[in-house]
């Protein structure tokens, strides 16, 4: 059998599968060849992949300190893991909002701030790390563009990249060449919550998304300036602009009455939207059956709604809405359904019970400034007061559209080399044609089939040539896989199971540890349990057996 230098040395010029595109270097694993304790990982990240060595960041100091504390030092046990590229010209969105191309920050090693998506979908600017350059070889080419991309010159905005690279879709990371007709793929564009909300509500109102340079207008009568005013506060991330106009009654008559009128900056984000709420002539979405929301609907109302109050009657809420088809209003009234408040169309209007328009107006009490409470259940306006903290500043957020992938492979270029950029903590950047992720995958994915298939006769050869009596997995990952069951670590940590002969036992990944909020300290204590129970097994266990090892 030949030796875990000679496996090591073999194992560095692997080609196995898509990330040895864009590594620095093999981390085949590190420690004592003869180490009665192994530590089984899930991937590098971008440290390792710099050094050539696993768990050298934040999570390895965490890991020293836990053996120093059963009385075993790093290098007496072993550590091992379980376990794509740009066009010249794709074009990247710097965290000032300006453009470059992604050839010129590789070749520059530009080291400043890109935009990112983070974990919860926010736009986020993250610094660049690392540039990467690999030969095009025999890979695919695909054209990337989303639905409602700019039109510039021939075509639409986009970028051109290999095939296995992933893409942040609204059902995960894809590659590319993996993409399906009727996916979504993340913009790098957004809206905070709150602003979407605000244009949704006024285009269901009073409001227009414009086409071709996309922004948001509407106006309202100086009577109800205040109104205006307020929302064109909350949408500052649009940048609006007011101004009073003085309009006739009729066209050509005499100046009667003044408007104040708003309109916004054009944005990519708004372009989305209009493209969902505007065919041949305005309609509702689908999707606002299940997303209306109160934000939404406060806004509609205070445009569009009307609150009838009669002489000896309860009064009644209606809402305007002339023009829609009878599937527009299938729509609205799905979604305020789902809000709690059954509602009937009639002519054109959508009109609430006496028992409803009571809980329409508690619901959107609080979202009713004093400008406009007047189209409120006078005895909920005096009951619920307006609370200014459900209009207070959001991050935006990443907005997904239907996806335009175009297997380009065997058109005529000249580029032979392309490019791509590792990001800091999110691991993906923004391009004109949506959100990409690094080439080299970082620890905080699990690998693909494909990339495990390659690695597993690495790590099979691994432990036999080490013979280690205890295998501790570091998180979920490599737990299932050393495991074979769908299990969690959360469950499973710090048990024994039998793994011929050996013992393997489960516990957290250092790692998250370090980015577990609230539940850090609950789960540092359960990983020093666990490893008191690594340190008792070490003591109980006899010397490994000689066999073939098989589980693989």
């Amino acid at each position: 059998m030949r030796t875990l230098q000679e496996a090591a040395h073999e194992a560095s010029a692997c080609t196995k599968c898509r990330l040895s595109v864009g590594r620095t270097q093999v981390v085949y694993g590190t420690g004592n060849a003869d180490a009665d304790l192994m530590f089984i990982g899930e991937g590098p990240g971008y440290y390792e992949d710099k050094q050539g060595e696993p768990f050298v960041g934040a999570a390895g100091q965490l890991l020293n300190r836990m053996l120093e504390e059963i009385g075993v030092r790093r290098a007496d046990v072993y550590i091992a893991n379980v376990i794509k590229c740009l066009r010249y010209n794709a074009r990247i969105q710097l965290a000032d909002g300006s453009w470059d191309r992604i050839g010129r920050l590789v070749r520059s090693r530009y080291d400043g701030m890109v935009m990112s998506v983070d974990e919860d979908g926010h736009l986020v600017p993250r610094r660049v790390v690392g540039w990467f350059e690999s030969p095009l070889g025999g890979r695919r080419v695909f054209r990337l563009r989303y639905r409602s991309a700019k039109n510039a010159g021939a075509g639409r905005v986009g970028v051109q990249l290999t095939g296995d690279h992933p893409v942040l879709t609204d059902r995960g990371w894809i590659a590319v060449q993996d993409l399906q007709p009727g996916d979504r793929i993340a913009t790098g564009q957004g809206l905070s919550p709150l602003g979407r909300d605000v244009v949704v509500g006024s285009v269901l109102g009073d409001g227009h998304l414009a086409a071709g340079s996309a922004y948001l207008s509407f106006g309202h009568s100086e009577r109800q300036a205040g109104y205006a005013l307020f929302k064109a506060n909350v949408l500052a991330e649009l940048h609006p602009r007011v101004r009073g106009l003085s309009v006739a009654a009729v066209a050509g008559g005499e100046t009667q009455y003044g408007i104040v009128q708003v309109r916004t900056l054009a944005h990519r984000a708004l372009g989305i939207l209009r493209k969902d709420f505007y065919g041949p002539k305005k309609r509702v979405p689908s999707w606002l059956g299940k997303d209306l929301n109160l934000r939404m609907l406060a806004i509609w109302f205070m445009d569009d709604g009307y609150m009838r109050i009669r002489p000896h009657r309860q009064p009644l809420a209606e809402i305007a809405a002339v023009g829609l088809a009878e599937r527009d209003l299938s729509y609205l009234i799905k979604g305020l359904a789902r809000l709690g408040l059954p509602a009937t169309n009639r002519r054109g209007r959508i009109h609430f019970d006496v028992l409803t328009t009571k809980v329409l107006s508690v619901l959107l009490a609080p979202y009713i400034p004093p400008s406009m409470r007047f189209k409120l259940h006078p005895e909920i306006a005096a009951a619920i007061p307006f609370d200014p903290s459900r209009w207070e500043p959001e991050p935006a957020e990443v907005m997904y559209d239907d996806v335009d992938a175009q297997d380009v492979t065997n058109q005529r270029r000249t580029d032979t080399t392309y490019y791509c950029i590792d990001v800091d903590g999110t691991h993906n950047f923004v391009t004109a044609g949506g959100v990409v992720h690094n080439c080299r995958p970082p620890g905080n994915r699990d690998p693909l089939p494909e990339e495990v298939d390659a690695c597993t006769p690495w790590l099979r050869e691994q432990i036999a040539l080490i013979e280690p009596r205890v295998l501790v997995t570091l998180g979920n990952f490599a737990t299932r896989f050393m495991l074979d069951k769908p299990v969690s670590i959360s469950r499973v940590r710090g048990q024994r199971f039998p793994f011929e002969g050996r013992t393997v036992i489960p516990t957290f990944h250092p790692a998250a540890i370090l980015r577990g909020g609230g539940e850090a300290s609950t789960q540092m204590a359960a990983l020093r349990s666990d490893f008191l129970e690594i340190k008792r097994a070490l003591a109980e266990m006899p010397e490994p057996v000689e066999e073939q090892l098989g589980l693989f």
